[in-house]
């Protein structure tokens, strides 16, 4: 049984982390994700699920959340400078 599959309770209560941790975590995860391919076409509810499920499985993490601003961030910085030389 794969971590979409199971409840989420078994995925909260096996993960070790506290409550107010994995939403703080699973919100600023929503936040750097939501326009991404996977994400961008859930509705809210699945969204939070999918979101929450990350947390849990250890995809996403406060680590991950900051490797992710720092690539869009250079990525951005990367178009203002092309556009600057157009």
């Amino acid at each position: 049984m794969t971590n979409e599959e199971k409840p989420i309770e078994e995925l909260f209560f096996a993960s070790g982390k506290g409550k107010y941790e994995v939403t703080k975590l699973a919100i600023d995860w929503i936040k750097v994700k939501k326009n991404d391919d996977g994400y961008k076409n859930l509705s809210q509810a699945e969204l939070l699920d999918k979101a929450v499920r990350d947390v849990l499985s250890g995809e996403a993490s406060y680590e991950k959340i900051e490797e992710i601003i720092k690539k869009k961030e250079a990525a951005k910085e990367e178009k203002q400078e092309e556009n600057a030389t157009n």
